[in-house]
């Protein structure tokens, strides 16, 4: 108020001026959020369901539309459980944990192996909870990024005895027993899946080469979900990947903006 009522003043007082003291004073107004959001730092650890189409980069163009000096960086080998990461008695487990606790991070993206959260619940969550003690250790916030049932009627989702569905639930319960016994956070990719791939209006969000990896369309909802969960600012206007159809772009980002 006290910004505005100087404004008006000045119009009435020096109106040459006007324009001038207006641009001033915004930039008072707006420079210190800039500066505080200016350069947060965000890691990814996971596995391929991370790195496929190279999604930690799409998510580094995204968030640089709110923070241009951001840095994203990620940790992920194919096929690797969070348990694996966090196992200080071996040679990759010791880098990760050195990569935790060496760099100040703002948020830290986990992603855990597609099948552990079903099949080993209280490993996986037993794991997040050794994760989220080193990583409280440079003031991150823990962000569990929540992956997505096999293709439906695929031979991938039934050689885990699971259906589409039950597999869906399981990773949704998992990851929010995960969230409550930490207080991470839960960006709902696959639930943003499940919504969109049962209602019929994108039907290639998974690979269809082997089933379960995402897809470029996949990648880039991840990106949007992770981006909604830590931001809350909409996706409507992000960057895209050029091999995203134009309709795949409006339904992640409608449903994305509605359900997250």
């Amino acid at each position: 108020m006290l910004t505005i009522d100087i404004i008006y003043v000045t119009i009435l007082t020096y109106p040459r001026i006007i324009i001038l003291n207006i641009f001033y004073n915004c930039a008072m107004i707006t420079a210190p959020r800039e500066r505080k959001a200016s350069g947060m730092k965000y890691l990814f650890i996971g596995n391929s369901f991370t790195y496929f189409n190279d999604m930690p980069y799409t998510f580094l163009n995204m968030v640089k539309t709110v923070d241009r000096d951001a840095v994203v960086e990620s940790l992920a080998y194919g096929g690797y459980s969070l348990a694996q990461y966090a196992d200080e008695e071996t040679e990759v487990g010791k880098m990760a944990i050195s990569k935790i606790v060496s760099y100040e991070w703002d948020y830290v993206i986990l992603q855990e192996q597609s099948l552990v959260p079903c099949t080993d619940k209280e490993k996986f969550i037993a794991t997040v909870r050794k994760l989220c003690t080193m990583i409280s250790q440079v003031g991150a916030k823990v962000i569990l990024y929540e992956t997505w049932a096999y293709r439906r009627d695929s031979e991938k989702l039934a050689s885990t005895g699971m259906t589409y569905d039950e597999m869906n639930r399981r990773l949704s319960e998992a990851y929010n027993e995960a969230a409550e016994a930490t207080g991470a956070v839960v960006a709902r990719v696959g639930d943003v899946f499940a919504r969109i791939m049962n209602s019929g209006n994108i039907t290639h969000l998974i690979n269809q080469n082997d089933n379960y990896h995402p897809s470029t369309s996949g990648s880039y909802l991840a990106a949007c979900v992770i981006f909604r969960t830590i931001t809350g600012k909409q996706t409507i206007g992000l960057p895209c990947p050029s091999n995203v159809s134009l309709y795949n772009l409006s339904v992640i980002q409608k449903v994305t903006d509605s359900f997250v």
